[in-house]
C-alpha cells in the first residue's frame, strides 16, 4: 500500500464495526469489545510513548516469518496482521500525539479482558533495572558472583537456589562479576537485570542469560508465616530491609524461592525483554506470554501505591513485550519501570489489583466475528 495512502486512511473515521462482540479464546480468556470512551482517561495519555514501543515490536515482527502464529491463548492472530498498522505506526511516529491517538482509534479495537468465569481484574507488579556495586575479581568486599549460563543447563530442572549458595558452581569458571550485598543480589536475580558500578569508576550492565527451571517462590508469605513480618508490612522495601538486617536468618528464607537467573555482560544501551525488543520505561509490560502474545498494546487501569502510603491512579497504554516466571494468569502484569531511584521506589510498593483491556487491529477483529 502506498505511504501517501496510508496516511490519508489513517486520519478517516472508522466505523467498521458498528456491533459489539465478544471472543472467547482457547484457554481461559474471553474478549469484550468496548469503545474507547469506556477507557478511563484514555483522552489524556501520552500515546506516542506507547506508540514508541509498539514499534519496537514491529521492528521485531518485520524479521519474523509473516505466516508464524503469534495469538497466545486469544486465537488465530499471524505476524502479517500487524504488518499495515506496523508501516502506519512509522508514518506516525513524527506526528502529534493526537494524531498518535487517532492512530489507535482507527487502527485498533479494544477489548476488556476477562477470565471465563468472568473475572475482570488481577494482581500487576513492577520492576526495575537493579543497581549494584560490583568488581571484576572476587575480594573481601565484594565477594558474591553473578553466575553466567552453565554448558550443561537443558530444560529440565536444575540445580536450586540452595544448592549454588552451598557452592555446587565453584571451579566452573562461571563468575562474570562479583558484588558487595547478597540480598541486593537476590532482588536483581527477580528483576532479571541490573547495571553494575565498579569499584574502577566503570559500570558494566548484565542482562538475563538464562534461568535454572525451578520454580519461582515468593518469600513473603514465608515470612509472614514464621512471624518475622506482619502482612501489612509487605513490600519489596521491607522484606529487603529484613534480609539485610537478619543476615542469620536471610539465606534460609532467600533458598525458598528454588529460581536462580544466570546474567551475561551486554554492551547494549537498553534492557531486552521476553519478546526480544528493548523495553520503554513505563510503556512496557511483562505478561504471561502463553496467554497474552507479544506486541500488544494493552490498557492498564489501576492504582500506584508511593511509600508515603497515598495512591495515584495509574491509566496508560503499554506494549505487551516482556514475561517472567512469577507472571502467571490471564489477567497479570508487571510494569517495567525503567532505572534510578524513582523506578525502583515505584516497583517496590506496587503489588495492586488492576484490570487492562486489549487492542486488536481491526483486520483481526473481522476475522475473528465471523
Amino acid at each position: 500500500m502506498p505511504r501517501l495512502a496510508l496516511a490519508l486512511i489513517l486520519f478517516l473515521s472508522s466505523c467498521l464495526f458498528s456491533k459489539q462482540i465478544s471472543i472467547t479464546g482457547k484457554g481461559d480468556v474471553r474478549l469484550t469489545q468496548v469503545d474507547f470512551s469506556q477507557l478511563n482517561n484514555w483522552e489524556n495519555d501520552d500515546h506516542k510513548k506507547a506508540l514508541q514501543a509498539l514499534i519496537h515490536s514491529c521492528n521485531k515482527f518485520a524479521k519474523m516469518p509473516q505466516k508464524r502464529l503469534i495469538g497466545g491463548q486469544i486465537g488465530d492472530i499471524k505476524v502479517g496482521d500487524f504488518r499495515d498498522v506496523c508501516d502506519i505506526a512509522d508514518l506516525v511516529k513524527s506526528m502529534s500525539n493526537s494524531q498518535t491517538k487517532n492512530f489507535f482509534e482507527n487502527w485498533f479495537r479494544p477489548f476488556a479482558v476477562e477470565t471465563r468465569m468472568g473475572r475482570s481484574s488481577g494482581l500487576f507488579t513492577g520492576y526495575y533495572e537493579a543497581s549494584l556495586n560490583g568488581s571484576r575479581v572476587k575480594t573481601e568486599k565484594y565477594k558474591y558472583p553473578l553466575y553466567g549460563k552453565p554448558q550443561d543447563l537443558t530444560s529440565e530442572p536444575y540445580l536450586s537456589r540452595a544448592e549454588i549458595e552451598a557452592g555446587a558452581l565453584n571451579g566452573k569458571g562461571l563468575e562474570i562479576l562479583y558484588v558487595d550485598n547478597k540480598t541486593d543480589l537476590f532482588f536483581m536475580h527477580i528483576q532479571g537485570s541490573g547495571r553494575v558500578k565498579l569499584s574502577d569508576g566503570a559500570e558494566v550492565r548484565v542482562a538475563f542469560a538464562a534461568r535454572n527451571n525451578q520454580p519461582f517462590s515468593g518469600i513473603s508469605n514465608y515470612l509472614v508465616d514464621q512471624g518475622y513480618l506482619n502482612r501489612s508490612q509487605l513490600n519489596s522495601e521491607s522484606v529487603r530491609n529484613w534480609l539485610k538486617n537478619n543476615p542469620d536468618k536471610a539465606d534460609e528464607a532467600m533458598n525458598i524461592n528454588a529460581a536462580y537467573i544466570f546474567f551475561k555482560i551486554t554492551e547494549g544501551e537498553y534492557v531486552v525483554g521476553g519478546q526480544g525488543v528493548p523495553l520503554t520505561a513505563e510503556r512496557s509490560l511483562a505478561v504471561d506470554s502463553d496467554i497474552i502474545p507479544y506486541g500488544m498494546p494493552l490498557w492498564l487501569e489501576t492504582n500506584l501505591r508511593k511509600k508515603d502510603g497515598s495512591k495515584e491512579e495509574y491509566n496508560h497504554l503499554l506494549i505487551s513485550q516482556d514475561t517472567g516466571s512469577a507472571i502467571k494468569g490471564t489477567i497479570r502484569g508487571d510494569i517495567f519501570f525503567g532505572y534510578g531511584p524513582r523506578a525502583e521506589e515505584l516497583a517496590s510498593y506496587t503489588s495492586v489489583q488492576g484490570r487492562y483491556f486489549i487492542l486488536l487491529p481491526v483486520n483481526v477483529v473481522e476475522r475473528l466475528r465471523q
